[in-house]
């Protein structure tokens, strides 16, 4: 069974006001933090899902490469172009570019939920869920593609109409916590500090 690791960095970051995930966390990009974690459970292909303008920004990576032809078209739109490239994966573990505390572990115990019940596995957190941290199933690509040519964006649209394991998670893991704003970054960067 093939598992892919998909990094989503094509964003605008529009709310931060430049590429966010180049943004140095621990030594290292933001979006280094995501790949090193798929890396380190073996998936493969890795692919970094960005546009033409990025791409030159990120260090020359062992990955492959989704280039957006339409930018910021949104995660959904991502996910349903990257199943369609790639017709011999059947699970796709996307993770967002602005995580700084994803690791190999969390990307441990979600593979270890796949299951043929399934076509999406995401965690969910103080009954938030989170799909920008999880793995969807080669089964949902004909509702992803659905849902794209109906000019629908949303993430949770597609859960809604999927078999989806949702796996809970502490309220106090910082493994989702995503930088949107400056602000966001500030408090992060603050509260690594504090622990260094």
């Amino acid at each position: 069974m093939k598992i892919a690791g998909i990094i989503l960095a094509g964003g605008q970051s529009s709310r931060y006001g430049k590429p966010k995930m180049f943004e140095l966390f621990a030594g290292q990009p933001l979006y280094k933090h995501s790949l090193i974690a798929l890396q380190k459970n073996q998936l493969s292909p890795i692919i970094i899902a960005t546009n033409a303008q990025l791409q030159h920004q990120f260090e020359q990576e062992n990955v492959q490469w989704i280039i957006d032809k339409q930018l910021h078209q949104g995660p959904l739109f991502a996910l349903h172009h990257i199943m369609t490239a790639y017709p011999d994966v059947e699970w796709f573990f996307v993770v967002a570019s602005d995580m700084p505390y994803m690791n190999a572990d969390f990307i441990k115990k979600m593979v270890g939920r796949i299951s043929d019940d399934y076509d999406a596995i995401v965690p969910m957190q103080a009954q938030k869920h989170q799909p920008l941290a999880a793995l969807f199933r080669r089964t949902a690509l004909p509702k992803a593609q659905q849902l794209t040519k109906q000019n629908k964006r949303s993430m949770k649209v597609l859960l809604e109409q999927l078999r989806v394991c949702y796996v809970p998670f502490d309220d106090d893991d910082t493994t989702f916590i995503n930088i949107n704003a400056q602000q966001d970054w500030s408090q992060t960067r603050k509260k690594e500090s504090n622990n260094e």
